[in-house]
């Protein structure tokens, strides 16, 4: 008798539990749906924009959202995230906008700087996590070793 009524609440219990486990599930794929938007809209407003029209300021926030998708993308081990980020940041390093400092130091920082982003996007490839960390720390480095000159140079930008 124990047996059947011990049953009879589990299986009165089910749908109930069910029901509560529904909403959640459904609250999580909106969350996943409403970051990919997020990271889609992202990308729509950026690949939009003119070089030509936006501020130093701007475009340096631009470099540096990419180089946080590819902090995301270490953290979840999401390589195709990773390698989007670096495609990226090798856009804008190419850009006008790029290069506009005609300075010798300022030209080897840029050099340097490129160069760590393919070595970068070679870690990517081999999906190796250790390799791709330690190369976006080098290619962080290189940020900070421009930004170092640049406030210690005072250009007239």
């Amino acid at each position: 008798m124990k047996i059947i009524v011990v049953f009879t609440l589990l299986a009165a219990s089910l749908p109930i539990a069910l029901m509560t486990a529904m909403p959640q599930q459904e609250e999580k794929k909106s969350d996943q749906s409403e970051q990919q938007d997020e990271k889609k809209s992202d990308r729509i407003i950026i690949d939009a924009l003119d070089e030509n029209a936006i501020s130093r300021r701007d475009f340096m926030r631009t470099k540096l959202m990419y180089a946080q998708n590819i902090l995301e993308g270490l953290n979840t081990h999401d390589f195709t995230l990773i390698e989007q980020a670096i495609k990226d940041i090798e856009m804008v390093t190419e850009g006008e906008q790029w290069v506009t400092i005609d300075n010798e130091v300022y030209q080897g920082l840029v050099q340097d700087f490129k160069k760590s982003v393919a070595r970068l996007k070679e870690a990517a490839r081999s999906e190796n996590i250790d390799a791709t960390a330690l190369r976006f720390y080098d290619m962080s480095n290189r940020c900070i070793d421009c930004h170092k000159h640049l406030e210690t140079a005072q250009y007239d930008l």
